[in-house]
């Protein structure tokens, strides 16, 4: 089964003289005394990705990964929810999310389990992000879709009154693979009057020549609105209004520009990056994915965005270095998790800063950085680039440390910093003058 990108990078096998940078940085993290001030330790938003795998295998999809016997043998969340609960109904959540990484519902009891028990004393919403791939004919949506609202409905007295809400993913991918009408099932289904006050959206791709959400909007008897701020209306014969929010396209990874020049849709320049990222900007003009939450209305968090991956990972959203996570099988609760993560001085710099600002500092001795950080046309994807090798994660923390040192919020071995620089030439990467 192929691994998602994200994987495939961490878990490289490095030769030794640079796996010694990596031993190094992990000393220098060891004899910090720990900042005086970092970014906030509570998480306003979660996602947990219960599996790896999805059925529908979409072309522009990174974690487009097939079923395979192999998840039977590895580890997966989905086998230790346990672990799971124990860490997010920790983390102060405003909403929680069963998300992927692969497709959720390929593991309905995790969900299930998920949206019954997830909590936090301010938590507002709970969402499942999905294909819709399970909507195979009437009675497997009605029995599947359900079972969900029954174990959000059942959730014990004292938990958090949270609403629920099911994401449909449907762009013009989905539809060649799976058609519209499991989306379409799920959508009427929710119209029945005991189902209303659940909630529904279409989280779409915008593309050039894509008639998909016309399709849709056909399927369901409704009629489309146009597309304002990446979003448009379908009103429905029963009065109800289905919003369509529609993202970047990813290109990196299993797309890529020749293969899209070979489709009938096309990449409006709204669907670039560093068009559509504009909207997250916060007030300083940063982008901060770790505290952003990127849904139809933008919110710039008090907290922090997190995931927990499959193999139980957990990550705070483009915020720290892809061979430095938490471990929810390791962790007893989210304050060890966080304070492990914050004794990284590249996760301080990212929660405060952004990849972008990383790739900044990085493209004095590595040029390439900056054109990671001008072509990667997708928002999530960043971080994993530019500290894909371990030079590059040595000189990041080093040069990371001269800042945070400048301004009197950690102190540093000397020693160990000088060896530090000292590897890099010997790795040759020059120190910057």
């Amino acid at each position: 089964m192929p691994e998602s990108l994200y994987k495939q990078r961490v878990g490289r096998v490095e030769t030794p003289e640079f796996a010694e940078l990596d031993q190094h940085r992990d000393l220098i993290i060891a004899a910090l005394p720990g900042y005086s001030q970092h970014g906030p330790t509570h998480a306003s938003t979660c996602y947990v990705w219960p599996s790896a795998e999805c059925p529908v295998g979409c072309g522009h999809c990174n974690y487009a990964s097939p079923m395979s016997t192999d998840r039977l043998t590895r580890y997966s969340v989905a086998r230790e929810p346990a672990a799971v609960m124990r860490l997010m109904n920790g983390m102060g959540l405003w909403k929680a999310v069963l998300s992927g990484g692969g497709e959720p519902m390929v593991e309905p009891e995790f969900c299930e389990l998920f949206v019954n028990e997830i909590d936090s004393p301010d938590l507002t919403e709970i969402e499942l992000i999905t294909s819709a791939h399970f909507a195979d004919g009437p009675q497997e949506t009605r029995d599947a879709v359900r079972r969900l609202v029954r174990a959000w409905r059942e959730r014990a007295h004292g938990l958090a009154k949270a609403s629920f809400t099911i994401r449909i993913s449907l762009d013009w991918f989905h539809a060649q693979r799976i058609g519209v009408e499991p989306a379409a099932r799920v959508i009427e289904l929710l119209g029945e009057d005991d189902l209303r006050d659940v909630g529904c959206y279409v989280r779409s791709v915008l593309l050039d020549n894509d008639p998909t959400t016309e399709r849709l909007a056909e399927a369901l008897g409704g009629k489309v609105g146009p597309i304002r701020d990446y979003q448009q209306e379908i009103e429905l014969p029963d009065g109800r209004s289905i919003l369509v929010y529609h993202k970047n396209l990813i290109v990196e990874g299993r797309m890529n520009e020749r293969k899209l020049s070979r489709l009938p849709v096309g990449l409006p320049q709204q669907s670039r990056a560093d068009v559509f990222g504009k909207r997250f900007l916060d007030g300083r003009g940063k982008s901060v994915p770790a505290r952003t939450y990127n849904g139809p209305v933008v919110r710039h968090l008090d907290g922090l965005a997190c995931l927990v991956d499959d193999d139980g990972k957990a990550r705070i959203l483009e915020g720290n270095a892809p061979n430095r996570c938490a471990d929810v099988r390791q962790v007893s609760d989210w304050a060890e998790a966080i304070r492990y993560l914050y004794a990284d001085p590249l996760t301080v710099f990212l929660v405060d800063n952004g990849p972008q600002e990383l790739a900044a500092l990085l493209s004095d001795a590595f040029p390439e950085a900056a054109t990671l950080a001008a072509d990667t046309n997708q928002l999530y994807h960043l971080t994993e680039s530019l500290l894909d090798r371990p030079a590059r994660r040595l000189y990041a923390t080093l040069r990371v440390l001269e800042q945070h040192v400048a301004e009197g919020r950690v102190t540093v071995p000397e020693d160990l910093v000088g060896q530090g620089w000292s590897m890099l030439d010997g790795a040759g990467v020059g120190r910057r003058t």
